[in-house]
């Protein structure tokens, strides 16, 4: 049985693969990343050390000469390499590593996310399991480079360690997710056990929360100032309409974007698993910018998602229903694989959350990102890799996109001949 758990995951990996070249991007979405890009190269030497330059995304002051961010260490440590290659190589060149890292960081949350399924309920059929992912926004934020999925891949890392009894590699985990993203903090009900399987936890998450009091003392005085504060969109605002804007708007509902996760609230048995969620909607839900600025639907949910989805992935559940939601969820994120969500998001409204042109976008269907992606599909030059390289290259568009899609299907067609053979060997077993 383990070894047919193990096919199963290698013809998982290489689909979920095939899925990310076939909508890879090979861009950024988000002035943030590069902020947390040019952190990275403070990391090797590029700028003093923690700083950037003030020329791309959210930009606070600090303690210390220069100008900082407010985002955890743990993102821009992963984005070293990219930064490497943009000092050698150029912006553009980094761009593309830190596209490819995160496509990495996809495949590791996936792989984590499906051994844990199986640690649970042992049943768990691979195309089931891969609609559950794209259901969650997973393929979305696969090809978007944002720290979220970082995040994810480390906490559902610690989340199988958990179940295998390594404490201590699920602490470390853990704070490394936290050292990503501070709100990550909110996952620990994930990890409730027996006090000797906490004190080990604990032993591997200190460290990591010692060095982020560290990291916010050496940038702002204060081992628990973070540079939030210094933004009144972080500002507390209790019962001021975010939680049911993360749920119902038509900007960042997640009835809308990802109908199966209010689905799955309908399948839960384990508290420790929809928790998380609960907490992280009445956290962000509390605060005056509850949206998260450009994404795709609730972004500051996503890391809750695929534990509020895993007890969905088991053969059966959910019933006659699954496969309808399921279907509706996969076509809902369809068009963000086209176009640019955050280029759309930006045109349709500001960004400041007060505007009136912003509220549109939030709580209103005309400006919705949903529905201008939707009205975008199919129109125009393909936000994918293939078509932005054959444009620089002087060639079609489209001879692009073949190769790319092209490079998609040999991955496709190993994982499904993977696949194939498992399940001949699960029936022979059988």
């Amino acid at each position: 049985m383990e070894a047919l758990h193990k096919s199963r995951l290698r013809a998982l990996i290489l689909l979920w693969a095939a899925l990310l070249a076939l909508v890879f991007g090979g861009r950024m979405y988000t002035t943030d990343v590069l902020a947390q890009y040019e952190v990275a190269g403070s990391f090797t030497g590029q700028r003093p050390f923690m700083t950037v330059s003030g020329d791309f995304g959210w930009i606070v002051q600090g303690a210390r000469p220069g100008l900082f961010v407010p985002h955890g260490a743990g993102f821009s440590i992963l984005l070293i390499p990219a930064a490497v290659t943009g000092q050698f190589l150029g912006l553009n060149a980094g761009k593309l590593v830190m596209a490819l890292l995160n496509a990495g960081f996809s495949l590791a949350l996936i792989g984590f996310w499906y051994a844990s399924a199986v640690k649970k309920y042992s049943d768990v059929p691979v195309l089931r399991f891969i609609a559950i992912a794209i259901c969650g926004m997973v393929l979305v934020y696969g090809r978007m480079t944002f720290d979220v999925t970082a995040a994810a891949a480390a906490a559902m890392a610690g989340f199988y360690f958990s179940l295998s009894n390594r404490s201590l590699a699920a602490g470390i985990c853990l704070g490394f997710a936290i050292l990503v993203r501070a709100d990550s903090l909110l996952l620990l009900p994930l990890f409730a056990n027996d006090w000797k399987s906490m004190k080990k936890l604990l032993s591997g998450l200190i460290p990591f929360l010692l060095l982020i009091l560290f990291l916010n003392w050496y940038r702002f005085g204060n081992p628990f100032l973070d540079g939030h504060g210094q933004d009144p969109a972080i500002a507390f605002e209790p019962f001021k309409g975010g939680i049911p804007g993360l749920l119902l708007s038509p900007g960042k509902g997640l009835l809308f974007y990802a109908p199966l996760c209010i689905f799955a609230l309908f399948f839960q048995k384990d508290w420790r698993l929809w928790t998380p969620f609960i907490l992280s909607l009445i956290f962000h839900g509390m605060l005056h910018d509850w949206s998260g600025g450009t994404g795709w639907g609730p972004r500051f949910l996503f890391t809750t998602l695929p534990f509020l989805l895993l007890p969905l992935s088991f053969r059966g559940a959910g019933g006659r229903i699954f496969p309808v939601i399921a279907i509706l969820g996969i076509i809902v994120c369809i068009p963000a694989f086209w176009s640019n969500p955050c280029l759309l998001e930006q045109t349709s409204g500001a960004d400041l959350f007060d505007e009136p042109s912003r509220q549109a976008v939030l709580w209103t269907w005309s400006s919705s990102p949903l529905i201008s992606a939707f009205r975008n599909f199919a129109a125009g030059v393909p936000d994918l890799f293939g078509a932005t390289a054959a444009a620089s290259a002087g060639i079609s568009i489209w001879i692009g996109v073949l190769a790319q899609t092209i490079a998609a299907s040999v991955l496709a067609a190993t994982g499904i001949s993977v696949l194939k053979k498992s399940r001949c060997a699960g029936k022979s077993a059988a």
